[in-house]
């Protein structure tokens, strides 16, 4: 037995949950291009006061955090590391939604936000890269 294995994660999603993880990711770079799209063109409409939060944006966030726990069940290592990128974007969709209000306020051009996009970028490669050696890893193995 290995530390952190639990039946129902180790059975049936190890095989399936890196996919979700890179599904999830790209979602949520998708969903964070058109919640950032709906901010501008809120703010453009209504101002600072005009400006909300996307819903589809914030579950998916959500979402990919719950997965990549899930996946530190799975495999520590990457797991750890996917957690960490996670949780970094779901930090910075705080701070970055509040740059996106003040900039409103003091009518600037909103900006897009970028460090969330950086996380959630990471976040793409790290899990594409974990898909990768899960579909190709056979093959690499003797060539490397």
């Amino acid at each position: 037995m290995q530390p952190l294995q639990f039946g129902a994660i180790g059975g049936t999603l190890e095989a399936v949950i890196p996919f979700v993880v890179f599904a999830l990711a790209i979602v949520n770079v998708i969903t964070r291009i058109l919640s950032h799209r709906s901010h501008v063109s809120q703010a453009d409409e209504y101002g600072a006061d005009g400006i909300e939060r996307s819903s589809l944006h914030t579950v998916s966030t959500l979402a990919l955090v719950l997965a990549t726990f899930a996946y530190v069940m799975v495999d520590l290592h990457f797991g750890v590391a996917l957690a960490a990128f996670a949780l970094t974007a779901f930090i910075a969709d705080f701070f970055e939604f509040e740059a996106r209000l003040v900039e409103a306020r003091t009518d600037r051009p909103l900006e897009a936000p970028k460090a969330a996009i950086g996380a959630s970028l990471f976040i793409v490669v790290y899990a594409g890269y974990i898909v990768l050696v899960e579909l190709f890893g056979a093959f690499w193995s003797p060539v490397i």
